[in-house]
């Protein structure tokens, strides 16, 4: 029995075994390593031979698809090492211009500022190393938009871009909004309507009409800014330019002495928002043109409640 137990025969099956499993094991193991290092290989070989295509070809339509569906982190990121490769690249550098732009508008404070500042130097790089193409009338429409985000000391300048990219042959519905916009605030209304009216009749929004209203208003061409207020008072939505329109059109009434319209005008400023410093006032000065005095001081009074610094009603109460 003791022979038995300790014989071949019990345990040569079991070392075949034992050597079968980690032949398998090994196998498996080298086999999992090989495809790895073959596969990695490949993929590095794969994105060498696309990156060398891109930069000799000029070929980056995978960074503008992310411009256009808004993934401008992303252009950013994939566009840069590319630049590095090639520093000379306008159309580069108006795609992460462009993205700076972008980016810029969801930002506040110093972040905002950089974006912006970065946006900037992308864009004027790229019209310099630019020929007068597509690429270049872009590059001027939006350094023009830059500027102009950019603040009142840079209105002049975002004119002057948008304009070149305009006479270039530049299409875009906001081009003449903006264009308008600019030459508002620079004072210059008679570039104002020029662009605002074309911008109405491209992209009619409300705040166009507002704007255009305030233009003819400020050139004395009254009629004309009566016929925009009246328009979006009686459709606007918004009650911040329903309250600007019926605050407009005061104005316009106190000055053309219609006193009643102009009253009537400013209660309905004051049904919007009764804090409106600008309907008390002008009430007051309604009354003062009646001869109530009491009820002006009284009005001119509720708006340096409203705002101390009103230099408006402290001149007419001191």
């Amino acid at each position: 029995m003791n022979e038995y137990r300790y014989s071949k025969y019990l345990y040569k099956p079991k070392k075949k075994k034992k050597k079968f499993y980690i032949v398998i094991f090994l196998l498996i193991l080298a086999g999992g390593g090989i495809y790895y290092g073959l596969t990695l290989d490949i993929y590095k070989i794969y994105s060498n031979i696309v990156s060398i295509y891109r930069v000799w070809f000029n070929d980056y339509r995978f960074i503008e698809k992310n411009l256009d569906v808004g993934d401008y982190n992303v252009v950013i990121h994939e566009g840069t090492p590319y630049l590095e490769k090639r520093p000379y690249n306008a159309k580069l550098m108006r795609y992460i211009g462009e993205a700076y732009y972008n980016i810029s508008k969801s930002l506040t404070g110093v972040e905002r500022e950089e974006s912006i500042n970065k946006a900037i130097l992308f864009i004027r790089k790229g019209i310099v190393l630019s020929q007068l193409d597509e690429a270049i009338t872009k590059n001027y429409f939006f350094l023009g938009m830059v500027y102009f985000d950019k603040g009142p000391h840079y209105y002049e300048l975002a004119a002057e871009y948008l304009t070149k990219a305009l006479k270039n042959g530049y299409s875009d519905n906001s081009i003449y909004e903006i264009l308008g916009y600019s030459y508002y605030k620079m004072g210059v209304q008679e570039k104002a309507i020029e662009y605002l009216e074309k911008a109405k009749v491209m992209t009619p929004k409300e705040i166009v009409y507002l704007f255009l209203a305030y233009a003819y208003k400020n050139s004395g061409m009254y009629e004309s800014a009566i016929k925009e207020l009246d328009y979006l008072i009686d459709t606007a939505s918004d009650d911040a330019v329903l309250e600007e329109s019926f605050a407009a059109r005061a104005w316009i009434d106190f000055h053309e002495e219609r006193y009643e319209q102009a009253r009537g005008n400013l209660k309905e400023v004051l049904d919007i928002n009764q804090n409106s410093a600008y309907a008390h006032y002008w009430m007051g000065n309604i009354y003062e043109k009646e001869g109530d005095l009491i009820s002006a001081r009284k009005e001119w009074r509720i708006v340096l409640k409203i705002d101390p610094k009103h230099i408006g009603s402290i001149e007419k109460l001191y």
